[in-house]
């Protein structure tokens, strides 16, 4: 039994999230459809990062077991040629028995893109949320640096069960101004769903100055309140796992 490790990418447009889901169109879906049609044999991928529903990938990470002797470099083409469009795998590699996609991961880079031209573009509008409104990004910068390190994450998160560990790590953030984007970046050890979204969406409101710059951080302070602002689906994009 081989474990195979892909490196895929994607565009969440048209998809229902990363996880399975009955009679909905999902890439942990397609993927194993692909796959069982290549290998003629069941298959089930475990993904890094369950993104969701609208969310895009450039460096999503899963890994397969499979009895096929197929070479890693033969798979990529035999199964980019099953694969849709907005669906691709980049590299496949074989990996050690005990590699898990998701509990291997030491961290998880996001990366959420504000399109901040007056009018929308077309060929922007699946991978950026238009918002030309001013934003005081130094505020931005100013609000995410107290969520850098270890917290309990819960109020920026949605429909958690109580039960839920939501204590994550943040090894970093940014707030980056290009000539007609601004983008905001996290990696850490994990994300809760919602969690970049909602994020987003309220350092919006401080960047605006609808909020206080320290309003993220009193919120690591009461877990009991939650975040209610979530950015749109399309912006939000997953580049990197390290492992």
């Amino acid at each position: 039994m081989r474990n195979l490790r892909l490196l895929i990418e994607y565009d969440g447009t048209d998809f229902h999230g990363f996880a399975r889901q009955k009679a909905a169109r999902t890439v942990q879906g397609v993927l194993e459809a692909a796959l069982q049609s290549l290998l003629k044999e069941p298959i089930q991928v475990i993904g890094a990062s369950r993104t969701d529903a609208g969310v895009h990938a450039r460096g999503q990470v899963v890994n397969f077991f499979t009895h096929s002797a197929i070479p890693p470099e033969r798979l990529v083409v035999a199964l980019n040629k099953r694969l849709p469009p907005d669906l691709k795998v980049l590299h496949a590699a074989d990996a050690s028995p005990d590699f898990h996609a998701r509990h291997s991961a030491r961290s998880r880079l996001y990366r959420y893109t504000l399109y901040t031209r007056l009018h929308p573009s077309v060929w922007r509008i699946r991978y950026a949320f238009h918002y030309p409104y001013p934003l005081d990004t130094e505020r931005m910068a100013y609000a995410l640096k107290p969520l850098e390190g270890m917290h309990d994450f819960r109020a920026f998160c949605i429909k958690t069960p109580p039960a839920q560990d939501t204590v994550r790590t943040l090894y970093r953030t940014a707030v980056r101004r290009t000539r007609d984007t601004i983008q905001i970046e996290l990696e850490g050890s994990g994300f809760l769903r919602g969690m970049v979204r909602l994020i987003v969406g309220s350092l919006l409101l401080v960047g605006r100055g609808r909020l206080p710059t320290d309003a993220l951080q009193a919120l690591l302070q009461d877990p009991t309140r939650r975040l209610t602002t979530m950015a749109p689906p399309q912006g939000l994009c997953l580049i990197r796992v390290k492992y």
